[in-house]
């Protein structure tokens, strides 16, 4: 620093001292050389005048921490109202608006930038040049199409300021309702990213002031509410004044302490929505002179408090509300946010957002009033229970600030079409009553069907009839139609009606671990007793997880063949139960709070025991049987050539990816009572895949279409739970030869024509993932009868006779295998016993053997408790012991299930085969 400017400030300190002798000139000379600093560096480093923000949205739960060291007392008065913006920029901007600087909160004008203004100036130009109207008048056209967007754009919005050191550069943030209301109020209601600029506020009289008058209207939804219920709520939220400006929607959050006494009478809207939205029709204030030149584009902001302002309640408005864009998290360190939809839904939910965005946005009507009839946002939306779409299309309605009307299908059916029409009626009545809406058609599959399965044409015409005259009269509000069912063969006339159609398929392995992932961070579960806690904040989905808490989910992932959305949300809860039994059962006195956010690995594999249990006896629940090799005496050689055909094709797929000839399945076939089934069993756990096992004659049905339609679902589960072996039990029942049996229409013909078809395609499907493994068994007692195109190459191709155990050595292994989980004396050589058989038995009759054996030893043991020898309190499944007078009480009692002239047949039909 020279010596001329030394003199220049000490002049200046002089002057200061004299004129204000108490006034601290260190705190002016400070001031000033912070404002020299910022025009020195605009000047040199060539920056604009004023920094241009783009304004991003981030949860409530994440703009509440991130202004609570900031706002203090202002707290709840502000927090909803205030913008975020990096510290830095926050200083330099403070330091330029020094007097408007109140309680760390710093109040600025807010404007469009120049780049955003010329973006919808053109947009705006455009649409002029398209609908020109020459023949109206000009009060008519100004009545029509005034340039209300060209004033909104120039509007000036007052907003709080806060800064934080976690938000970058150039990045305003607030929340979803205060963004809506910042993209209403410069008149871009459809804007995804805007830009703006702020600046010190034009005057004095522009700073907030307190409301004398207020008008708040409620946002219409889809129930009735009573106007003492809604005064209630209100008073109650502004117990605490908030700051409001003109045309701004707020929400309130409906607690006990908001609804009071009303609480429960008004659960269900509690529970399905949580909060009210209210838009602000009015706001005037006693000392409002601001000048008329500024009138017009400033948007002052008020302060409602209680007492002092008069407010009232308007009549009910339909509008969009805002969008509500992130999972609600409980509070917890960290930034974390998670997008309102499932990562494994994500894909269908930006495929249908894309399909019914155009119709939110207006830009359809526009194309529709060129057209004769309308185009009609119909959607239908297939999947299985429990896929997720019920939750698909109520998470699109939140997103896009809509209302949802769930309609059932089957409480519009009755009777007399008469009848039905009128339920249509009163629906779209209902539907216009509640928009913008979203309308949900459930289970779609019985509307306009009548009695006889056949299409109602009178009720579909009328339908058809009142929807397009709702979209040809009303166009104040969008209404989208979503119909929803399981089925995807609706009849022709129905599945016409629609503009786009969604399937969600089943879940891939990769697609489960996201859905994992995503519940997992939503619950804020601790895996495995580690987490991640990010202290950065980042507007996009962030997942709170550790990398071994991923790992964890990478293998019950994959334990999850088959499962959609609601049974992974079964599957966490179900772990947190076991988490919670396991810490609750580990304190033999009075234990502690267990923490329900803590799960181990073993709680999930309990947890998935537990609902394959539940799932059993449903077919399409594939699952891993818990058969060894060691429960399987003998069958040495059938084990090796199993495991060499099906192995090699799981360990190694990639060798077999380009391969032309794909190997489909195996045909086991022999006599009864070998272990055909038990065989197949044991490969699907030595090889950990899972087992779908199916009996023939199960999957018949009377009903024309329906045994086909079971075949088709046997191999869509097989195909969603790659690697999977689909083991049929007596085939020669579902695929005898075509043309031998006389059945009434030829119903045998078509299932084994369906299931020749999913033989021939177990690898493809919209539900299979590109590497799937469908491996077929079969398992028959004639294979003479079977149709002799299943046995061609490409399909069962390989057959594997299993015959019944010759010579003691084998015989001998089968009994060990047998014997193997009970107790027996030393005395016990099951060589001897083996002996004792004929040379050829089955595994049933060894299995007879030491049933009968076992049966006699307990009968042994309770003659010896009734002559007192022992007590009953001592008996045990351990005090059963197998003797050598119980074993060959099991050799007399043998009887061949095989006869020699049926092990004849069976030898002379393998040389056949």
């Amino acid at each position: 620093m020279n010596e001329q400017i030394l003199r220049k400030l000490w002049v200046i300190k002089f002057v200061i001292k004299v004129v204000y002798p108490k006034y601290n000139y260190y705190t002016f000379l400070v001031f000033l050389a912070i404002r020299y600093r910022i025009r020195y560096q605009k000047r040199n480093l060539n920056r604009p005048d004023m920094d241009t923000f783009e304004v991003k949205t981030i949860p409530l739960n994440i703009a509440k921490v991130l202004a609570k060291e900031r706002l203090e007392e202002n707290f709840p008065v502000l927090i909803t109202k205030c913008i975020i913006i990096s510290k830095e920029q926050f200083i330099q901007l403070a330091s330029e608006n020094l007097f408007y600087i109140d309680n760390g909160v710093l109040w600025l004008a807010l404007k469009l930038s120049a780049e955003e203004k010329r973006k919808h100036n053109e947009k705006s130009t455009n649409k002029e040049t398209k609908f020109n109207l020459h023949f109206m008048t000009s009060e008519l056209h100004k009545k029509l199409w005034k340039d209300k967007i060209k004033d909104d754009i120039e509007n000036i919005r007052i907003v709080p300021v806060i800064g934080s050191k976690h938000v970058p550069e150039n990045l305003a943030l607030t929340n979803e309702i205060e963004y809506f209301n910042i993209s209403s109020c410069f008149g871009l209601n459809n804007s995804t990213n805007i830009s703006v600029t702020c600046h010190p506020l034009p005057n004095l009289d522009s700073s907030p002031k307190i409301a004398a008058v207020a008008e708040v209207s409620v946002i219409v939804n889809d129930y009735d509410l009573a106007n003492d219920f809604v005064k209630e709520v209100l008073n109650n939220h502004f117990e605490t004044p908030k700051l409001m400006s003109i045309n701004d929607i707020f929400s309130i959050e409906l607690s006990p302490e908001t609804t009071a006494k009303y609480h429960y009478k008004y659960l269900d809207l509690v529970e399905s929505t949580g909060r009210l939205y209210f838009k602000c029709r009015k706001l005037s204030s006693d000392a409002n002179n601001v000048s008329n030149e500024s009138k017009d584009n400033i948007v002052p902001a008020y302060f409602i408090i209680k007492g002092v302002t008069q407010l009232t309640l308007g009549e009910n408005i339909h509008n969009i509300k805002p969008k509500d864009e992130y999972f609600k998290l409980k509070p917890k360190k960290g930034f974390h946010t998670m997008h309102l939809c499932p990562t494994g839904l994500k894909h269908k939910f930006d495929q249908i957002q894309e399909t019914i965005q155009p119709f939110l946005t207006g830009e359809m009507k526009e194309l529709s009033s060129s057209l004769a009839s309308p185009i009609i946002p119909m959607l239908l939306l297939t999947g299985s229970m429990g896929s997720g779409r019920h939750l698909l299309a109520k998470i699109l309605a939140k997103y896009n600030g809509l209302n949802c009307l769930p309609i059932d299908c089957n409480a519009l059916q009755s009777s007399t079409a008469k009848q039905t029409e009128s339920k249509i009626n009163a629906t779209v009545q209902k539907a216009k009553a509640a928009a913008p809406v979203l309308l949900l058609l459930d289970n779609f599959e019985v509307f306009a069907v009548d009695p006889e399965n056949n299409e109602d044409c009178r009720v579909l015409e009328y339908f058809m009839n009142t929807i397009t005259d709702l979209y040809q009269n009303y166009t104040k509000h969008p209404i989208i139609f979503i119909a929803i069912t399981e089925r995807q063969d609706l009849k022709p006339n129905m599945l016409r009606m629609f503009l786009d159609k969604f399937h969600i398929p089943r879940l891939n392995v990769q697609q489960r671990y996201e859905m994992l992932e995503w519940f997992a961070t939503v619950m804020q579960l601790n895996i495995d007793g580690e987490e991640i806690t990010s202290n950065q904040l980042n507007t996009k989905e962030t997942v709170g997880l550790s990398k071994s808490a991923k790992d964890v989910l990478q293998r019950v992932a994959a334990k999850t063949e088959t499962f959609l959305y609601g049974d992974l949300d079964t599957l966490l809860h179900f772990a947190i139960r076991e988490s919670y039994l396991k810490q609750h059962n580990s304190y033999n006195q009075l234990p502690p709070d267990p923490d329900l956010h803590l799960v181990q690995e073993e709680d999930f594999n309990s947890a998935l025991e537990s609902i394959r249990s539940l799932q059993s006896q449903h077919l399409d629940a594939p699952k891993i049987p818990k058969v060894y090799w060691e429960d399987i005496g003998g069958l040495e050689k059938l084990k090796k050539e199993l495991l060499k055909t099906i192995e090699f094709p799981i360990r190694y797929p990639h060798l077999f990816k380009n391969s032309s000839l794909k190997r489909s399945g195996i045909l086991l076939y022999g006599p009864p009572g070998c272990g055909k089934t038990l065989v197949a069993k044991a490969v699907s756990t030595e090889l950990n895949v899972s087992f779908l096992s199916v009996k023939g004659p199960e999957l018949l049905n009377m009903y024309i279409g329906q045994s086909e339609e079971n075949v088709r679902k046997v191999f869509e589960a097989a195909r969603a739970s790659s690697p999977c072996i689909v083991f049929l039990d007596e085939l020669d029942a579902l695929a005898p030869r075509r043309g031998a049996a006389g059945d009434s229409g030829g119903a045998s013909d078509r299932v084994v024509s369906q299931l020749l078809a999913e033989v021939d395609g177990v690898t493809s499907g919209e539900d299979a993932d590109t590497s799937s493994f469908v491996f077929i068994m079969g398992a028959t007692n004639r294979p003479d009868l079977l149709e002799q195109s299943l046995l061609r190459p490409g399909r069962l191709d390989k057959l594997i006779y299993v015959g019944p155990y010759c010579g003691p050595r084998e015989k001998t292994c089968v009994l060990k295998a047998l014997c193997r989980n009970y107790r027996l004396r030393e005395e016990v050589d099951l060589e001897t016993v083996a002996a004792a058989l004929p040379d050829s038995c089955t595994g049933a009759d060894l299995l007879q053997v030491v049933s009968t054996a076992r049966s006699a030893a307990v009968r042994s043991l309770v003659a010896k408790l009734h002559a007192g020898i022992v007590k009953e309190s001592e008996l045990s499944p351990d005090s059963v012991i197998l003797g050598n007078s119980e074993m060959w009480e099991g050799v007399e009692s043998f009887r061949p299930s095989v006869t020699n002239e049926e092990l004849t047949y069976y030898e002379s039909l393998q040389s056949q085969m």
